[in-house]
């Protein structure tokens, strides 16, 4: 039995932080470079913003299936390289079983069956977005004087935005505001797969279960060569790095275009999902309460019905809802512009209204935004920092000078 004590379920708050402290410090034995911490600082965003800083998700065209017993393919999903070092990986432990060089003391290892894989976070942000919309109409209809004030479209929209300014400052609303979030995991990268079912809370259970094998030593080993980083809190979580060497056989391009290819930018999707949602909650409220009654009070008393319409998706005033979301995004990021500067990025925006498409002004907005992701932690370009140290190294030991070639050059920041 472990030393490692800490579950949630079973301690208070204050003994938890140090019960896990002790397996953050003492848990292993020997902590190499394939270990990592991932909601460390700078790795806590790790494949879920780029280079830029804009908020990204994978491209479900190279998300594929893992492959459990020869041509058998399973449930479980991850980016296609991903897929290709895990099968290696597991070739290799069990290669080293068959020929005797290591003992089977632990099936977890041994077998490496995914538990947990790829989670598409653009369900779970529509869920997410889809959860606001419910608690805004049920506080609604909850409230009959702002109920009676909404008659058309157009007050539901107002209000709902007033709704976000009181109650969603600093708070995701947007796709890019959520993949920036700790709603979001490591599991929605298309780069995370688990290969256990502990609870992320019962460190005596890693520990016991996984941890203490004489298998895990090697464990850790391969999977450094194999290109995965092991989660320092839950080592039966494994994650690629796109920042080493050792992934060369598996991705051969720089973190540049790993990114560029694999990936999508949150931005030229979330627009249309916001205005989409917010178009079909109204509807349904209107569905559900299609009218008021205002009584008319004279010598005799009169009912004044009114009908509330619904509201289709082709009658979209495109600068309304661009200016919208500028606000949105503004109100996510805790109101960072004041209500000048907002008003210029605004005109600004009418003014090239004809010029430019939807795309290159939702673009534009969310380059207002950047530079608040740099101001939190991210991952992507500590990658890019060690992977180009490895290059540099290379061409010395080769006689090459000039710098590296690998993750487009040697400019600074990174």
């Amino acid at each position: 039995m472990s030393i490692f004590k800490a579950k949630n379920s079973l301690f208070p708050l204050h003994d938890q932080v140090i019960l896990k402290s002790r397996f953050a410090t003492q848990a292993y034995e020997e902590e190499g470079p394939e270990v990592f911490e991932f909601n460390f600082v700078e790795f806590s965003m790790y494949g879920a913003i780029d280079l830029e800083g804009s908020s990204i998700y994978p491209n479900t065209q190279f998300i594929k299936n893992f492959q459990g017993v020869p041509g058998e393919l399973l449930t479980f999903q991850a980016f296609d390289f991903v897929t290709k070092m895990y099968l290696d990986a597991k070739r290799n432990i069990q290669l080293a079983i068959s020929m005797g060089e290591l003992v089977n003391d632990n099936p977890l290892i041994s077998n490496m069956e995914i538990v947990r894989a790829y989670e598409s976070p653009v369900v779970l942000y529509k869920a997410y977005l889809s959860t606001v919309l419910i608690e805004f109409n049920e506080k609604i209809k909850a409230n009959k004087i702002l109920l009676d004030n909404i008659t058309s479209f157009d007050h539901y929209v107002k209000e709902f935005l007033v709704n976000l300014s009181e109650n969603y400052k600093n708070k995701p609303i947007t796709f890019s505001g959520w993949l920036q979030s700790t709603n979001n995991s490591l599991f929605s990268t298309g780069l995370t797969f688990s290969i256990a079912d502990i609870p992320f809370d019962d460190d005596n259970q890693k520990y016991d279960d996984f941890m203490s094998s004489d298998m895990f030593p090697f464990y850790k080993r391969v999977m450094l060569n194999k290109g995965f980083k092991i989660w320092k809190h839950c080592p039966y979580v494994l994650t690629a790095d796109i920042g080493s060497p050792a992934i060369r056989k598996y991705l051969n391009t720089n973190i540049d275009n790993t990114i560029n290819t694999y990936y999508n930018k949150s931005y030229n999707i979330e627009y249309n999902y916001i205005y989409n949602t917010i178009i079909e909650f109204y509807n349904n409220l209107v569905f559900e309460i299609p009218y008021k009654i205002k009584l008319k009070m004279g010598c005799v008393t009169s009912k004044n019905i009114i009908y509330r319409q619904t509201k289709s998706l082709n009658e979209i005033d495109h600068l309304f809802w661009i200016n919208y979301y500028l606000d949105i995004r503004n109100i996510e990021h805790g109101m960072i512009k004041g209500k000048a500067e907002i008003k210029k990025i605004k005109k600004y925006l009418k003014n090239l209204h004809n010029s430019l498409d939807n795309s290159d002004m939702i673009s534009y907005i969310d380059s207002m935004f950047r530079q608040e992701t740099f101001r939190k932690s991210y991952g992507l370009s500590d990658s890019i920092r060690r992977l180009r140290l490895a290059e540099q190294q290379k061409d010395r030991e080769e006689g090459i000078t000039g710098g590296s070639t690998v993750g487009g050059g040697t400019s600074g920041g990174y």
